[in-house]
């Protein structure tokens, strides 16, 4: 059961980053701590998301922008290193309840401010938005939405984009993989589930290069957050 739950999930996310070009760590985490705890769930979605990253950055490798990935990533892998450590000594119960309210504000805040993406962003909010992506990352597994902003404002077309935050999350996510199993976070038990995973999810993503076309992008974005936000409302309250 656990091992269909998984696959479905990760092919599911798969299927919304392939369509909407995010979300496959929101998805994820729908599900996952439901089977495992919140620091190892968090763990699982992270790694299962490199192959999507990998692809990204090996489809655009020109376009990326190193300069701009080398600057964020090691006050970010400082902070989300740090938190890491910490979330193991968290009570399950408390990190149920604040993933419920993460999950609810990250659903307003793609369904009703996302629009102001595009603003410039001073050094006060850039320190900010890394920061605070960094603990979500650690904690949730969902370290998105704020660095999308951070890196739509750093570079200068789609493509270039794509390809930068792409790389930046493709380096976070192998570094804190191997943070998480030094510190006993991932074990070998696991390999399994990250195998079933990641095939998965590379199924979801290529499903959906075949449906991107039929699909209507922002009514999907509208759909996948207000379950998110439902499954919020979920953990906040069960």
């Amino acid at each position: 059961m656990t091992y269909l739950v998984l696959s479905l999930t990760a092919f599911f996310a798969g299927l919304i980053q392939g369509l909407a070009g995010f979300g496959s760590g929101p998805v994820q985490m729908m599900t996952y701590p439901y089977i495992w705890p919140m620091a190892t769930a968090a763990a699982i979605s992270v790694f299962v998301s490199v192959p999507l990253n990998l692809n990204m950055v090996v489809t655009y490798f020109h376009e990326v922008q190193w300069k701009k990935v080398l600057l964020p990533i090691f006050p970010y892998i400082i902070i989300c290193s740090a938190a890491i450590s910490y979330s193991k000594m968290i009570d399950p119960t408390l990190m149920k309840r604040v993933f419920g309210v993460f999950l609810i504000v990250l659903a307003a805040y793609y369904l009703f401010i996302n629009k102001h993406e595009n603003k410039p962003l001073n050094r006060a909010k850039t320190i900010v938005y890394v920061s605070i992506s960094a603990l979500c990352d650690a904690f949730f597994g969902i370290g998105g939405p704020l660095m999308v902003i951070y890196f739509l404002n750093k570079t200068d077309t789609g493509r270039e984009y794509l390809a930068t935050v792409s790389a930046f999350f493709l380096i976070n996510g192998l570094y804190n993989t191997a943070y998480r199993l030094v510190n006993g976070i991932l074990s070998a038990s696991q390999l399994p589930f990250l195998a079933a995973g990641m095939i998965s999810i590379l199924v979801g993503v290529t499903v959906a290069h075949r449906l991107v076309n039929r699909m209507n992008e922002n009514v999907l974005k509208k759909i996948v957050y207000i379950m998110i936000g439902l499954t919020g409302v979920f953990n906040l309250f069960a």
